[in-house]
């Protein structure tokens, strides 16, 4: 068996490294919301990852991805998504400014558009300061992508979610004080 050679830069274009290790291996997660990030993620990733999604968003781009790999399996299609079981204001004020920190940036700017943020894109577009952002958004926002309310209101969420065509998700808890993150974790423990 061959041992694995690294080339180095070192001035010398014959110059070898040995390595006593193959190299490691792991899985290729691609962020992705547009197509031609999708098609990177249908042929090479093993998941692609959302972020900031409504369920009806994950059903749109689930289709994308399945058209995008033809015939041969898609990866799994994973999200991350703020969660709060039982909000505080606070919660949901760290959530919303989460939110506007994305407003601009490609991709998640369409998806928020679609969302019906619409009007908190424009002013952020604008120039407009964090907190003018957050009063632009809807109150529901943090609901409306992600996994915020009851146990039973987040169960529900889930279950469409799920339908949608998630296969993984990664909760993002709300920190602003140990009994809202920790009654959050708690109760996803029993939720997934």
């Amino acid at each position: 068996m061959d041992t694995p050679v690294d080339r180095r830069h070192s001035g010398d274009p014959d110059a070898e490294f040995l390595r006593r290790l193959s190299a490691p291996r792991g899985q290729l997660t691609v962020a992705a919301f547009g197509d031609r990030a999708i098609q990177v993620a249908a042929d090479y990733a093993d998941r692609m990852l959302l972020d900031l999604v409504t369920p009806e968003q994950v059903r749109h781009l689930r289709s994308k991805l399945e058209t995008a790999a033809g015939s041969q399996d898609p990866p799994k299609l994973a999200a991350w998504l703020p969660a709060i079981v039982e909000p505080s204001a606070e919660a949901i004020q760290q959530v919303m400014a989460h939110i506007a920190g994305y407003l601009t940036i490609g991709g998640y700017r369409e998806m928020f558009i679609a969302a019906g943020f619409g009007e908190a894109v424009a002013k952020a577009e604008s120039g407009a300061e964090v907190g003018e952002l957050i009063e632009a958004l809807p109150v529901e926002a943090p609901a409306i992508v992600g996994l915020v309310g009851s146990k039973s209101d987040i169960e529900t969420r889930l279950h469409a979610y799920g339908r949608a065509g998630l296969d993984e998700i990664a909760i993002v808890p709300a920190s602003t004080d140990e009994p809202t993150a920790e009654k959050t974790l708690r109760a996803f423990r029993f939720l997934l």
